[in-house]
């Protein structure tokens, strides 16, 4: 695509957002060691259209980009960068596949199918979650269909012309609704593809199991894409309850992953058992595990018991074990003793032992109007490096409301290869109180009443992409986990987390959220809290940050 049209597509989004009165701007901005990224973008939004434009520099060199949304008739116009989503029936591990494009198309979804149709050119993703921007690579047009066949039945089309071709079609069976089977087939960026999988789930069980027949290069779509995985010829996944105070799950995955972005595909297996009990105010567990990769093969092992003592103590420890096949064994002791002073301010204490050194951490979490500080630390299991695989991570969280709508935020993750990353930001909201035009009917006012939260998982990590139904509102949670939805009264509205829809990577289920929520002013609106649970296994990611898979399950605080 050339320069001229790619400025075209960019203008062309700004145009469309300054065609019509504005409500509501956003304007963030930050910095990311993770994807050596840094830039701002200001977002706009209004009841029938939406947008952003954002600029920056990511690895050194200038990037930009722009969309927007503009709804007509039941049919959503697009217009720029988009993010465009490519799931396919036998998606039971991984749901949350995407690619970037550049162009122009339409959308339109129902609960008997929809569309989705574009045309332009296929783009590389750049920016972090504070600014989004891409640059054109190849022509693309393509045609998405779904269509439900009958209360059972659903049809689905994947249709890409590109420099590689893309044609997946595939039907999704649910003869009950605990049961969901699937099957797709044709060509991926002009590789075969075959896959079936089969999603069982019930009180006490959770089964999920695909087979995938495709080659180690296989992509949806010949693009430079963000770090995402794919799964592999077999994949099996059990989840047993036998009781409330009883988990036991088992699973085998194949993935493919780039480490860096842009990188080669890699190779990656990893078995697991794991149990988990809760005894009144005790919770023990181990889990085992093997990985392969790089033909490297490691075997772990991790044990943990805690207690809960009282309303305002916890304490617990866990033992981990590496055993690589060549070199040496690797053996961690960490005890952690968390304090909860009230719901909004805990202490935690961590002492851990390995290779005959002794280190103390320190961390806690702190909640007002203004500011939400958490610091705790995750165990997570790293599959792609196979003489380490266990790595106790800084999961770190600062959210500061300095005035107003003005915030800053600090995060921490943790990379493929076990490093800490940061990502650094700000964000505001800019209220139009006058129209773009001289008349006084075309003036209005910002909505006074607001929802805001933040979304984590058990161990405390916020989740990213999680979908929230406010109302008749759906918000989804940035990079820090959060979200911020307004109102013009202050309700109340009724609140419906739904997994199923979160664009992050993983399986949840929800452990906690209130059943309905009451909208506040900006200076009176407090922090909702919602935690769901990652099931257990080790996933395969699509992000640096979300390429560990938890080591453990511990109840919540």
């Amino acid at each position: 695509m050339s320069l001229r049209a790619k400025c075209t597509l960019i203008v062309l989004a700004v145009l469309l957002a300054g065609s019509a009165a504005a409500q509501v701007f956003r304007v963030q901005g930050g910095a990311s060691t993770l994807l050596n990224a840094q830039g701002g973008s200001l977002e706009f939004k209004a009841p029938n259209y939406d947008g952003t434009v954002g600029l920056g520099l990511f690895d050194g060199h200038f990037a930009y980009g722009g969309q927007t949304r503009y709804l007509f008739r039941g049919y959503t116009v697009l217009a720029g960068d988009e993010a465009v989503p490519f799931t396919l029936p036998t998606d039971v591990f991984d749901s949350s596949h995407y690619f970037s494009a550049r162009g122009i198309g339409a959308t339109r979804k129902n609960a008997d199918g929809g569309f989705y149709a574009f045309a332009g050119s296929t783009s590389t993703w750049l920016g972090t979650g504070f600014f989004n921007a891409a640059t054109s690579d190849d022509p693309v047009g393509m045609f998405f269909y779904e269509r439900k066949v009958n209360p059972r039945l659903r049809f689905f089309s994947r249709n890409i012309l590109s420099r590689r071709q893309t044609f997946l079609q595939g039907v999704e069976y649910k003869p009950y609704r605990w049961l969901k089977t699937s099957v797709t087939g044709g060509a991926g960026s002009n590789q075969k593809y075959f896959a079936s999988a089969v999603d069982a789930e019930t009180e006490k069980v959770a089964f999920k199991a695909s087979y995938v027949i495709t080659g180690d290069s296989f992509q949806r779509v010949t693009v430079f894409s963000p770090l995402s995985s794919e799964v592999n010829k077999g994949n099996v996944q059990l989840l047993y309850k036998p009781s409330e105070f009883v988990t036991i799950t088992t699973g085998h995955e194949n993935i493919l992953e780039p480490l860096t972005l842009g990188g080669p595909m890699q190779q990656a297996s990893v078995n697991q058992f794991s149990t988990d009990f809760h005894v009144k105010k005790f919770y023990f567990g181990t889990g085992l595990f093997t990985s392969d990769a790089s033909g490297r093969s490691t075997q772990g092992t991790n044990l943990y018991v805690g207690r809960r003592i009282g309303r305002r103590l916890e304490v617990n420890t866990n033992w981990f074990e590496s055993k690589p096949k060549i070199g040496e064994s690797t053996r961690v002791l960490s005890g952690t003793m968390r304090e909860n002073f009230s719901s909004r301010f805990s202490l935690l204490q961590l002492i851990s032992r390995t290779a005959g050194q002794t280190t103390f951490s320190f961390g806690g979490d702190f909640t007002s109007n203004r500011l939400m500080v958490r610091a705790d630390y995750q165990n997570v299991y790293l599959p792609f490096r196979p003489d380490r695989p266990f790595e106790q991570a800084l999961a770190l969280n600062v959210a500061l409301r300095v005035q107003g709508p003005l915030q800053l935020t600090a995060a921490s993750n943790v990379a493929p290869d076990g490093h800490l990353r940061y990502s650094f930001g700000a964000s505001t909201y800019l209220y139009r109180l006058g129209g773009m035009m001289s008349a006084p009917s075309d003036s209005f006012s910002i909505a006074k009443y607001m929802v805001e939260g933040v979304v984590k998982d058990d161990q405390g990590v916020p989740v990213e992409g999680a979908a929230l139904h406010i109302g008749k509102e759906v918000v989804y949670t940035d990079s820090s986990g959060r979200f911020l939805s307004r109102f013009s009264k202050r309700g109340p509205f009724r609140l419906s987390v739904a997994p199923e829809e979160f664009i992050s990577n993983g399986l949840y289920e929800v452990v906690w959220a209130p059943p309905e929520l009451r909208a506040e002013k900006d200076e009176a609106a407090t922090d909702v809290e919602v935690i769901v649970r990652r099931r257990p296994q080790p996933q395969a990611k699509k992000s640096p940050h979300d390429a560990a898979s938890s080591a453990n399950s511990q109840p919540q605080n």
